[in-house]
C-alpha cells in the first residue's frame, strides 16, 4: 500500500496534533469497545465520511493521554496499523489482546488511540502546509466473562450521599459494581433546591468524593439524585437514587 510522503515526514510540515473528534472526518461506529475475557479478537470499525481519502494510524495505550505510536503500551495489537481510507468508505480492525493475567472479579481499562492524516493535493506535497491531524481516544473495557451480573445492572450497585464541608458540600459516589460506572453530570434535588454535580468515570468497587462550592445549599432528607450512566453502546440512561437521613 502507497502511502503520502508526508505521512512518514512530519518534520517537512508544520503539523498539528489536536485530540478531539468535533472536526473529525474518520468516525468510529460506537464511542466504546467492549472486549470480553473469552474471545480471541474483537473488531472495530472506522468510517472515513470526507470527500477525500485519509491516513488512519491507531494504537492503544495504558492511560496516557499524550501517547503516540512510539510510546504505544497498550496490551493489544492492532491490524493493521497504518492504512488508507478511500471517500465514504470503511476499515476494520482487528483488536487482539497479547497481555498478561487480569483480575477476574472486575473490568481493566486500556484507551485506544487513532490518528488522523488528510490528504494534500499532489500541488501542495512539495511546499510547507500546515497539515491538521486528528486524535481519538476510546476507552476499550477488557470485561471478566466471569463477572456476577450484567452491565445493564450497574445502577442497581451506585450509591451517593452527602455531607457539608468548609466551602459548601461534599459528595460521595460509590461504585460497589465490578464495572467502570461512566457517570454524567447528576442533580440532587432538596425539597425546593436543586444541585449539579459534576461526575465522571468511577472504578470498580470503589468510591469519589466530589467537592461542590454551595453554602447556601441546605441539606433536606430525603433526597432525591438524578443520574445518567453511559451504557455499552454509548446511550444515556437515567437513574434516581434516594438519600435517606443518616442515623448518625
Amino acid at each position: 500500500m502507497n502511502f503520502p510522503i508526508y505521512f512518514f515526514c512530519f518534520f517537512s510540515f508544520i503539523s498539528l496534533f489536536f485530540q478531539g473528534s468535533a472536526s473529525a472526518s474518520v468516525v468510529m461506529t460506537n464511542t466504546r469497545i467492549i472486549y470480553p475475557n473469552n474471545v480471541q479478537e474483537t473488531t472495530v470499525q472506522l468510517t472515513n465520511n470526507d470527500m477525500s481519502p485519509n491516513v488512519v494510524q491507531v494504537w492503544t495505550d495504558n492511560g496516557d493521554a499524550q501517547s503516540t505510536p512510539d510510546t504505544a503500551n497498550g496490551p493489544f495489537l492492532a491490524l493493521p496499523a497504518i492504512f488508507k481510507i478511500e471517500p465514504k468508505r470503511g476499515q476494520l480492525i482487528r483488536l487482539i489482546y497479547t497481555g498478561g493475567e487480569l483480575p477476574k472479579d472486575r473490568e481493566s481499562i486500556f484507551y485506544f488511540n487513532f490518528l488522523q492524516v488528510p490528504s494534500l493535493p499532489k500541488s501542495d506535497r512539495d511546499e510547507n502546509k500546515m497539515v491538521l491531524m486528528l486524535k481519538n481516544r476510546i476507552k476499550v473495557f477488557y470485561r471478566p466473562v466471569e463477572m456476577p451480573f450484567s452491565s445493564d445492572d450497574i445502577h442497581k450497585h451506585i450509591s451517593f450521599s452527602v455531607k457539608y464541608a468548609a466551602n459548601g458540600l461534599v459528595v460521595e459516589v460509590d461504585n460497589s459494581s465490578s464495572f467502570y460506572a461512566s457517570l454524567i453530570d447528576a442533580k440532587i434535588i432538596s425539597g425546593k433546591q436543586e444541585l449539579i454535580v459534576p461526575l465522571d468515570m468511577v472504578e470498580p468497587k470503589s468510591n469519589m468524593s466530589i467537592e461542590v462550592r454551595n453554602e447556601n445549599f441546605v441539606l433536606t432528607y430525603p433526597m432525591t439524585v438524578e443520574f445518567i450512566l453511559v451504557n455499552d453502546f454509548g446511550g444515556h440512561v437515567r437513574n434516581t437514587y434516594i438519600i435517606d437521613k443518616p442515623d448518625n
